[in-house]
């Protein structure tokens, strides 16, 4: 089992790549947080980022740390946009601002894409580039056990059993 400790060091060691692959200078504050109510919600929060007082507060109960890290990469991401600017320029953070604000849907963009990669590249270089993962189709890279068991298919269609067309849950 992985603990807050595991979260912790991850984030550690992750943080100057990170710093450096972004370019920013201003540091940010972290939180690690556990909250029973957010946990039982399927759509909890992850993750947010405070502009203002420059913190990152992560959400940790029941995730994998790995999980953890990606939230903590693309919070990292809005702190860079922040320090270089980006929300002078925000509009308010009510619900369906993603949807609604195109400067801040842009940022949005920036964030998933910029941090998911970031710990994908961090990953393969912490590795050394020793581990493939998805080498070849999906298929081929999960045991046929798992790849049968249950797949959601286009339009969320479920238990195809593998046939063409078909994502691993």
């Amino acid at each position: 089992m992985h603990t807050k400790n595991t979260i912790h060091e991850l984030i550690r060691e992750f943080y100057p790549y990170a710093k450096e692959k972004m370019g920013f200078k201003q540091p940010c504050k972290v939180f690690l947080r556990e909250d029973a109510d957010n946990y039982s919600d399927p759509l909890g929060k992850t993750a947010y980022y405070d502009p203002n007082s420059r913190e990152i507060h992560l959400y940790t109960q029941g995730r994998h740390p790995k999980d953890v890290l990606r939230s903590f990469s693309h919070e990292l991401v809005h702190h860079a946009q922040n320090c270089r600017g980006d929300f002078a320029d925000m509009g308010p953070t009510t619900e369906g601002y993603a949807q609604t604000d195109k400067h801040l849907r842009e940022m949005e963009k920036e964030a998933y894409l910029e941090g998911n990669l970031m710990v994908r590249d961090w990953c393969d270089t912490r590795n050394g580039l020793k581990q493939h993962r998805g080498m070849g189709s999906i298929a081929g890279s999960i045991p046929q056990a798992d790849r049968d068991s249950d797949w959601v298919g286009p339009a969320g269609v479920r238990k195809n059993n593998g046939k063409s067309g078909g994502w691993p849950t």
